[in-house]
């Protein structure tokens, strides 16, 4: 039991030293991982203002796009649309409706 008692003592500053170095090891990971998250929630933001300025952009554009003197001039100036003039009837084919204007 003596030999047994001995062998601990030898053994406990060994065992202290290990914990302890252990111990800064984990430490050591844990700011590193916490760096680490950091980077990429920094990242993820960056990321997210970028698309929703890009969002914003998108969305003034369709609203210019999609005004209705835009749409009318679009239509004139490349679909070779005219206005109806009094008198004049449209004929819509899908629904097969005259409209006297």
């Amino acid at each position: 039991m003596n030999r047994n008692m001995q062998r601990m003592q030898e053994i406990k500053p060994f065992i202290s030293v290990l914990l302890l170095v252990s111990t800064l090891f984990g430490l050591v990971l844990l700011k590193m991982e916490v760096r680490r998250i950091g980077y990429s929630v920094l990242k993820s933001t960056q990321e997210y203002r970028k698309m929703k300025d890009q969002y914003r952009l998108m969305t003034m554009e369709y609203a210019r796009l999609t005004r209705p003197d835009a749409v009318h001039k679009y239509a004139v100036k490349r679909l070779n649309f005219n206005d109806a003039r009094d008198g004049q009837i449209i004929q819509l084919t899908g629904m097969k409706l005259a409209i006297p204007q």
